[in-house]
This record gives structure tokens, sequence and C-alpha cells, in this order.
């Protein structure tokens, strides 16, 4: 074989070996991207950022702004500056005031709520920074409203109904309820409801609860645990003034033998979800 033809097979045969290292590369990043679902510690308030690949769903955003952000760019990639979807589960504070932060500072292709407007200087500022920002999309979901994940993942909303919450009298009542299925594992995010089991007479079982109103005694009562059947309590929660979380839900979480962890104690609780399972990842507060 002639030098030029040696050097002429060494050349496509590296070209050969990139094009299928670069399948192999595509195909194990689409087949094993996990799924991360991470409860911010934002303090006294709600953050939940689930995120698959490129794409991320942040449910809530605390109270302050700059402590979301710092949140937000930890568990980001730093070069991804765009956000899929953002839910404000109702328009407290604790849950939307630092909203307006992460949409200044990232591109939120779409804007979810139950449709009920605050009348905090906190909302006020979100509901200016979206009409100023380019946000692709505002909506307000209710039930049977979901977000696909790549690989099926589903997020679907519970409650309420579309249009529902602007006639409740209190906006805790309003709270968008999502429920997270990924293969065996399920996370039931609740915001800040109260009386769970008057609203959702029929719900599933579930892995992981976020526990309403961070741990409040209007929530998560007997009856309501008897029916999720939780393995893992999740408290959001930080210093307030408001006795949370209650030392009544505590007990009964603790009486049914549920694991129960709090942000202000764990710091971020990460779970990373493969192969049809999620796992905790240890916290490193």
């Amino acid at each position: 074989m002639t030098h030029m033809s040696i050097r002429t097979w060494g050349i496509v045969f590296l070209i050969g070996f990139s094009m299928l290292s670069g399948a192999f590369l595509l195909v194990t990043a689409r087949t094993f991207s996990p799924l991360r679902v991470v409860f911010l510690d934002v303090g006294q308030g709600d953050a939940i950022l689930v995120s698959q690949g490129k794409t991320q769903i942040l449910i809530d955003g605390g109270r302050d702004g700059k402590i979301l952000l710092g949140k937000l760019g930890k568990h980001l990639p730093f070069w991804d500056r765009r956000i899929e979807s953002v839910i404000a589960t109702h328009p407290d504070a604790d849950h939307v005031g630092g909203l307006a932060s992460a949409v200044r500072r990232y591109h939120v292709a779409t804007y979810l709520s139950n449709g009920v407007e605050g009348d905090s200087d906190v909302f006020r500022d979100l509901k200016q920074t979206l009409d100023l920002s380019h946000v692709t999309k505002q909506s307000v979901v209710g039930t049977g409203s979901r977000i696909l994940f790549p690989g099926g993942t589903e997020l679907r909303v519970l409650f309420p109904q579309s249009g529902a919450a602007k006639t409740m009298s209190e906006t805790n009542e309003g709270s968008i309820v999502v429920r997270l299925v990924f293969g065996d594992a399920s996370f039931l995010l609740t915001g800040d409801l109260p009386h769970e089991e008057m609203v959702l007479p029929d719900i599933p079982s579930t892995k992981v609860l976020k526990v309403a109103h961070h741990g409040s005694k209007y929530s998560t009562s007997e009856s309501w645990l008897a029916r999720v059947h939780p393995e893992t309590a999740l408290v959001s929660v930080g210093k307030n003034r408001y006795g949370h979380p209650s030392e009544e839900v505590l007990a009964r979480l603790q009486e049914r033998g549920i694991r129960i962890l709090r942000t202000d104690q764990q710091g971020d609780v990460v779970y990373v979800c493969q192969e049809a399972t999620c796992h905790l990842k240890e916290s490193k507060r």
C-alpha cells in the first residue's frame, strides 16, 4: 500500500470515528440526561426548579430576587439564559417576590399563573416587568394543563379549574397544585393550599409531598396524609413569625413514619431522576 493510500485511509478512519463518537454522544445525551427536581432554599417562601437538559421550569420564586438569582446561578448552566416556563402558584409575595428578577435576568418563554393579581409592591413590579419583557406567552392554567419534558416526563396541573381562583376569597385557596411523575417516582407540589382534602378528594398516592403553606396548621391534615401516603415530606420554610412549620403537622408526619426534609435545615434539596426512579442527592450544607 502506498504512503498516499495509507494517509487517505487514515483520514477516512478518523472521519468515521468522529461521526460515530458524535452519534454516541447525541444518543447518550438524549437517553441519559437526568431530570432534576430542586427545592431551593429561599428562606420563608417557595421556589422549585425542575430541569432536564435544556428544559427548565421554575415554580415560584421566593420573596427575594437576589437570593433566587444566586440559587439559579448555582443550579443552571452559566451559558443557559433561557427558562422555558415560570409558574406562579399564587400572587403572595413569598412566592412571586423573586420572579421579576428572574424575568429580567433570563429569557422566559412562558409565564403561567392562576390569573389572580396581588396588591403587593412586589407583585406590581412583577406585572410591570412581564409587560416590558420578551416573555412569549402569558397564560392562565388550570386542571388538566400539562407540561411535557423530554422522554415523556409530565408535569400536570391538578387544581384549580382555569379561572376559578379569581372567585376565591383568599389567595392561598387558589394555589396551583401540580404533580410531576417520573417513572415510579412522583412529586406533589401544593403551593399554600389549605384543607387540601376538601378540593382534591381523588388524589393519587405520591412519593414526595411538598407540604402546603410551609407547614401551616391549616394544611396537611390526617385525612390528607391518609390519601397521599407520602414517603417523604418536604417543608420549604425559613425564619418566620407564623410558627411554621406547625408542631401539629410535624407530629402527624412523624407518627406516620414519613421522612421530613426542611430547606431551613438541609438547604437546597435536590432529587436526581434517572432510569425510572429518583434519588435524593446529599446536601453539602
